[in-house]
């Protein structure tokens, strides 16, 4: 599948923001019978454009947490180095988010704690990894105004 039609863009949009619905459900929404909208869900989903479906969790009714974003320099700007952060990043479980950035930092993480004293294990237990932090600063979210995961398709996407 090389280009997205008006129903393919219907059924992503349907699913990124309502992924429990059955297929009949998507169906009824995309105007298709279920049976060729199962199929092109699985095109969808074989093609990558569906890498999972997932509850979204409301953690403070679960337990307390704080959300802290963080800037991070390495001391060298190096592949070799790039790669050894990045795979140790990825078995830190309460890194939520890690992008390489532009700009004067070279990474920012989303990372959730139970409180600043967890938060502060955590970054002692990345600085002695050794996998090459020079710097952090870091800014503790006191309330969350937006957080979507859905994606705007109808205004991004110009096809192909």
């Amino acid at each position: 599948m090389t280009t997205l039609d008006a129903i393919d863009l219907r059924i992503l949009t349907v699913m990124q923001s309502q992924g429990n619905l059955s297929n009949l459900k998507i169906a009824e929404y995309v105007g298709l019978s279920p049976s060729p909208c199962l199929q092109r869900v699985n095109r969808l989903r074989k093609a990558g454009y569906i890498r999972g479906v997932t509850a979204i969790l409301n953690i403070a009714k679960i337990f307390p947490s704080i959300v802290v974003f963080a800037k991070i320099n390495l001391a060298e700007q190096t592949v070799r180095q790039f790669t050894i952060f990045e795979t140790a990043i990825q078995n830190i479980p309460e890194v939520l988010e890690c992008s390489l950035m532009s700009g004067e930092f070279n990474y920012f993480l989303k990372v959730i704690a139970r409180d600043l004293e967890h938060f502060n294990e955590l970054t002692q237990t990345m600085m002695e990894m050794g996998i090459g932090i020079k710097s952090f600063s870091f800014f503790v979210e006191i309330r969350n105004v937006k957080r979507t995961p859905v994606v705007p398709i109808d205004s991004l996407y110009q096809g192909k």
